[in-house]
């Protein structure tokens, strides 16, 4: 019965949050807009091009359609797409995909990334709290995600706030030279 009434009558969750920076500059966390597709494409491949942290090709990045169409088809099939924007500059955002509707839609798939820069600014800690509220209040039972083990300051944000390792696979990527494995991590609700 706790299941369905979590469904039914989700917490109240502020989409819009507003924080002040280290620095005093000013953070704000919202949901993505199509609008925002040129300038998450253009930072993205920022990301991608430094080899280490995304499973992408630089060359097959989405253009500004696919990540305007991507953004609209994750709010159409109730999940989440969301930046983080520093004095008005996206500095990253976070995703999370549902599962196939009606088996595994109590679940959903995170992503994130932050544009150098960015990074050591507590932007992954808002981000991951923001997601978290975000999936109590929207039912979700349980996160997954995936991160490469050399990617230690991830793997150790993500354990802070719960998630746990499920599994790996050995020696999936060669990143900088070395073999690295696929750290598979969920969090349950």
């Amino acid at each position: 019965m706790a299941l369905q009434l979590t469904r039914m009558f989700p917490t109240a969750f502020r989409d819009r949050r507003v924080y002040r920076g280290k620095e005093g500059e000013k953070i704000v966390l919202r949901p993505a807009t199509r609008e925002d597709a040129p300038e998450l494409t253009k930072r993205l491949a920022r990301v991608v091009k430094e080899g280490i942290y995304l499973d992408e090709n630089p060359d097959n990045l989405p253009t500004h359609r696919e990540k305007r169409d991507e953004i609209r088809e994750i709010h159409r099939n109730k999940g989440m797409y969301t930046v983080v924007e520093v004095e008005g500059k996206i500095a990253g955002a976070a995703m999370l995909r549902r599962g196939s509707k009606g088996i595994s839609d109590h679940t959903a798939k995170f992503r994130t990334w932050l544009v150098p820069g960015y990074r050591g600014m507590g932007l992954g800690k808002k981000l991951m709290e923001y997601t978290i509220d975000w999936a109590h209040a929207n039912g979700l039972e349980k996160i997954n995600l995936d991160v490469w083990s050399s990617n230690d300051r991830a793997i150790q944000l993500y354990k802070k706030y719960g998630f746990r390792v499920e599994g790996r696979l050995r020696r999936q990527a060669i990143l900088q030279g070395q073999y690295v494995d696929e750290v598979f991590m969920s969090l349950f609700l």
